[in-house]
């Protein structure tokens, strides 16, 4: 090229970098195009897509094409086992509650509480995330925005694009009855920048690697991956995959047969006319398999086989509130003051600590027949110490109930200490939840060695605050010290106030103490019982008492399912 042609070639870019019909991230732009997981970023998406229709390159906006995944190989039993203990997700089972029949308490009918739609998986802040949203053992997602961008032409090292643009989901469906799982996805808001990119080929594959066995990961030849045009997944925008794994045999160190797999999506967009092919992977995540035979719920319920996602914490949700539940109650409360109270539980010991709460440590769960020995000694600690502490007590219908429960190695005699709790409670609230804690054991695929947390769904108090039974001297207002509201319990949707000494009829408002402003009223009219929506403030105060005669009094504050 001559000097002078250079010249004009150099005039005419710089007039459009001046212009702003390009952008100087252009002038770097890849001559390949690229494919992108855009961030879960509502403004990102839409300077993204904004970039899209205009030809430009979403890489403007600091995005990254995506890497793609590596496969790791086999790894050791233990590895895995111990990954999924240190897992940071946790899931809350929800179970029906026990029947009552003439036998005697039997378990619910084990239900799938699957995720149906799209839309409820993409209502979840975690479908977007690095780990996906698990449900629950039986259910797991993951959604996200794909952008690709194929260059239409490129003059001196700056690129025009057209691009194609979905959202992008996987539902994944373990079993309790199979060593088998399935994933489904979609493709929807499927957007095109032009006409031609409709006959663009795009290739889904959930990619499978087996981790501890050969036979961990086999695809079902009747659900291939899905290569369809852009325009054919418009008309029909959703396919299956299936996977199946090979139980091992079962050895010492692996007696229930377990298996491992790692899955993730690669969607492949290809442009034959432009010469484009592009990949990108999604999220890992994990199966793990069993086949252990002791999956039992009395009286006839058997789930020997089973798929599970191992890595999220399941928490025993024991929902005591609930009237259909009132026959776990006593129990309940048991296990909930142990955990929230372990210095006045019965044994007494300073500076006990009792585990098992959401955020605190876990219990692990002791299968008895294969640890029969240790089990044995649970249960004799547990009827020793019951002995010695209720000797003087009328046990009529009444049983001793222990937390930690004896099926876990954090029980009496095996935590290694006394780190545990007795109480006399009714010999049916005992026996139901026994039945209960039974079934979910099998409903969850609670193996041996698993680790779980118990959360009691029961008011938590989380305030205690005095009142003067008028405004304090010199105040309008105000007749009580600021007061915090916070911490509350993930599975709390109200506040209910209680008045427990002084003026039961008194009537108050809560206030909000506002540093260089004017306080404001958070609650009005609340008496003994009222039950608000959850605020949550450092600085709140009781405020215009009425009905005290001016007596003083009492104000505890819970949180409530």
């Amino acid at each position: 090229m001559s000097r002078f042609y250079r010249r004009i070639v150099l005039s005419v870019f710089f007039l459009f970098l001046v212009t702003g019909m390009i952008s100087p991230a252009q002038a770097q732009s890849d001559s390949n195009g690229g494919g992108y997981w855009l961030p879960n970023n509502k403004e990102k998406i839409e300077k993204a897509t904004k970039l899209m229709k205009q030809g430009k390159s979403v890489e403007e906006i600091g995005i990254k094409q995506d890497q793609i995944q590596k496969k790791e190989g086999i790894q050791t039993l233990d590895k895995l086992m111990e990954e999924d203990q240190q897992s940071d997700t946790t899931y809350r089972a929800n179970m029906d509650p026990p029947i009552k029949t003439a036998d005697g308490w039997t378990p619910p009918d084990f239900d799938y509480d699957h995720i149906l739609t799209t839309e409820e998986c993409q209502r979840s802040p975690d479908s977007s995330s690095e780990t996906g949203y698990i449900k629950n053992r039986y259910s797991f997602c993951w959604s996200h925005v794909a952008t690709y961008q194929v260059p239409v032409k490129c003059i001196g090292g700056f690129c025009f694009y057209e691009g194609v643009q979905f959202q992008f989901t996987e539902i994944g469906y373990g079993s309790n009855q199979s060593r088998k799982m399935r994933v489904y996805y979609t493709l929807d808001d499927i957007l095109v920048t032009h006409p031609s990119l409709n006959g663009a080929k795009l290739k889904i594959d959930m990619v499978c690697e087996s981790k501890v066995n050969p036979g961990d990961c086999k695809e079902d030849p009747d659900f291939p991956p899905t290569e369809r045009t852009i325009a054919q997944w418009k008309n029909t925008n959703f396919s299956t995959e299936i996977f199946t794994s090979e139980a091992p045999p079962p050895t010492d160190a692996n007696p229930d047969q377990l298996g491992y797999m790692e899955f993730w999506p690669k969607l492949t967009l290809t442009h034959a006319p432009r010469k484009f092919k592009k990949s990108i992977d999604g999220i890992k995540q994990t199966v793990r398999y069993d086949s252990a035979k002791y999956m039992f719920a009395f009286p006839n319920q058997y789930f020997w086989q089973g798929a599970v996602f191992s890595k999220a914490t399941p928490i025993f949700n024991v929902p005591v509130t609930k009237p259909e539940f009132s026959m776990l109650a006593e129990a309940g409360q048991h296990w909930k003051f142990a955990m929230d109270h372990p210095d006045q539980t019965k044994p007494q010991m300073d500076g006990k600590k009792i585990p098992g709460a959401v955020g605190d440590s876990t219990l692990t769960r002791m299968y008895p027949k294969r640890h029969q020995d240790e089990y044995n000694r649970n249960r004799n600690k547990t009827r020793r110490t019951c002995d010695r502490e209720f000797r003087d007590e009328d046990r009529t219908g009444k049983q001793c109930d222990e937390y930690p429960f004896a099926s876990t190695w954090e029980g009496s005699a095996t935590n290694g200490s006394d780190n545990f709790s007795v109480r006399m409670i009714s010999s049916e609230s005992n026996g139901a939840a026994g039945t209960w804690l039974g079934a979910w054991y099998a409903y969850d695929r609670i193996l041996d060695g698993d680790t779980f947390n118990v959360q009691v769904e029961a008011p938590e108090k989380i305030a205690t605050i005095r009142s003067e039974g008028q405004p304090q001297d010199g105040q309008d207002n105000r007749s009580s010290d600021n007061f915090t509201i916070g911490n509350i319990p993930s599975y709390a949707t109200k506040l209910q106030w209680k008045i427990v000494d002084g003026p039961t009829n008194a009537k108050f408002d809560v206030m909000k103490d506002i540093s260089f402003g004017i306080d404001e009223t958070i609650f009005n009219d609340l008496t003994d019982g009222s039950e608000t929506e959850i605020k949550k403030s450092e600085d709140f105060y009781i405020a215009r008492p009425e009905d005290t005669d001016g007596e003083s009094f009492t104000v505890e504050v819970y949180a409530i399912p």
